[in-house]
């Protein structure tokens, strides 16, 4: 005997779906349990791993629980359920592919008619073949099955670029290139040097380490595999949606330098939220305070995404846009919940040594621009357990013409600086190829870095002046 769960990010379209399927039952042959939205009256959408499992455990007096997602955060949230339940119920589970309204009607039919598991999925899969042959459209093939090893598999297909990008594949090209290649029913490895990673993973993609003139190979297996290789191709040719940058690389406009900037001395501590290692009492609830956290801080990212195009440009947009994805990143949320599991610690203590974690591979990487890349995760890192801990990110409010002095800081931090006001910022370490650095010099704001000894013994409030030709900052006489 099967039983479903329905999971949508939606109270309504799971009801709607449940309602719909239980027309389909004779019988007591199939259960159905619904786990949808969230119990938050002014942002209701989205799924909870504590509702799946809740559903999950309302069904499992039967041999088997089939679990029917919608999109997204749908999945995580099963899968984190299953980590969440006990082994003996876990392994009843079995998670479906298809598309949710007619794959649940589909496996509700065989389900109550008493089919197996394997059946069900089978007839969940095929659900829209009805549709497809109603509509005058060719059978759907089958997906292959997963490829174990591609350099043994004749019916792989492959397609290699040479990357044009001046800092290669770095987050804005490497969003663009996880969205061209999301959704094809293929399977898909990106190939570097011997290295792989898959195309849906933007932290994977960054690891590689892909530069300018690095050959790039995709390879496909699949149904769909030609079509994943043309959009491949496609987006390469067109630089990953930097072409223009290129071109205005390869013929520079002439452009009025900043040479000077003057203000007065404001120092500021670039912000960290340091969490001890405290025990937990509950799992279940730091688990689920950690996916908040996560939601909050991707809907911060929304909203940095259209400050920065209403602010700057598209290409600004594209560094938040490309934080969303880098955040929205299952395998971090796992690993940080495994860590809550074994540790029995705080959510905020396990997310701080994943994402610090993260943050060492940046810096251990031997191209610069990637490198710098650290300053992001750090970003994603801080904002995330501010809002674990119910605080606001702290921001500097200036009102006079100032230099800020720190030791680093924050993309999301230099986005929202008034450039009315802040004339250059000066920093202790830092990188000049930094998105940071990028936004200032977008915004106008004189940008230097790796000061080090030369900011020693700056007081508030004291006059400096950074000399961008000469890469120094200037100081008051004393006297």
């Amino acid at each position: 005997m099967v039983n479903l769960v329905i999971v949508s990010h939606s109270a309504q379209l799971g009801n709607g779906v449940g309602e719909l399927a239980r027309q389909m039952l004779s019988g007591d042959g199939c259960k159905l349990a619904i786990a949808a939205g969230i119990d938050d009256v002014d942002n209701p959408i989205g799924t909870d791993p504590i509702k799946v499992m809740e559903a999950i455990e309302s069904v499992a007096d039967t041999d088997h629980v089939l679990v029917m997602m919608d999109i997204g955060s749908a999945l995580l949230s099963a899968e984190t359920a299953l980590d969440l339940l006990d082994p003996a119920i876990a392994a009843k589970v079995r998670l479906c592919a298809a598309p949710l309204v007619e794959g649940t009607l589909a496996a509700t039919v065989s389900a109550a008619a008493g089919a197996g598991i394997d059946k069900v999925i089978n007839d969940a899969m095929n659900a829209l073949e009805a549709k497809r042959v109603q509509l005058g459209l060719p059978p759907h093939t089958p997906p292959s099955p997963v490829v174990a090893s591609f350099a043994d598999d004749r019916d792989v297909r492959s397609a290699s670029v040479m990357i044009r990008n001046p800092n290669g594949l770095h987050v804005r090209p490497a969003s663009r290139l996880v969205a061209a290649l999301s959704g094809f029913d293929a399977e898909l490895v990106l190939e570097k040097d011997g290295k792989r990673a898959t195309p849906d993973n933007i932290n994977q993609i960054a690891l590689l380490q892909v530069r300018c003139n690095d050959p790039l190979t995709l390879l496909a297996s699949g149904p769909q595999a030609d079509a994943a290789l043309a959009a491949f191709t496609a987006l390469a040719a067109e630089d990953f949606g930097e072409s223009a940058e290129i071109a205005k690389t390869e013929n520079p406009a002439p452009a009025p330098l900043l040479t000077r900037a003057e203000g007065s001395a404001v120092l500021w501590d670039l912000p960290h939220q340091l969490p001890g290692l405290q025990p937990c009492t509950d799992v279940l609830q730091e688990q689920r305070n950690l996916m908040r956290a996560i939601e909050l801080t991707l809907d911060d990212l929304n909203v940095l995404t259209v400050m920065a195009e209403e602010k700057y440009s598209a290409d600004i947009a594209a560094i938040f846009s490309g934080h969303h994805m880098l955040l929205d990143d299952a395998d971090l949320y796992e690993e940080a919940c495994r860590i809550i599991s074994e540790k029995y610690c705080s959510a905020s203590w396990a997310w701080d040594s994943v994402m610090t974690e993260l943050s060492k591979q940046y810096r251990q990487l031997n191209d610069s621009y990637l490198q710098a890349r650290y300053i992001d995760i750090e970003d994603l890192r801080n904002r995330t357990l501010a809002h674990l801990a119910g605080k606001s990110v702290a921001q500097p409010a200036i009102s006079w013409p100032a230099i800020l002095i720190a030791d680093d800081i924050f993309p999301s931090t230099v986005l929202q600086l008034d450039a009315q006001q802040i004339k250059g910022i000066c920093l202790r370490a830092g990188s000049d190829v930094s998105h940071s650095a990028i936004i200032a010099r977008e915004a106008g704001i004189a940008f230097l870095c790796q000061q080090y000894d030369a900011l020693k013994n700056i007081i508030p409030g004291d006059g400096l002046t950074l000399d961008m030709a000469q890469k120094r900052v200037i100081r008051p006489q004393a006297g």
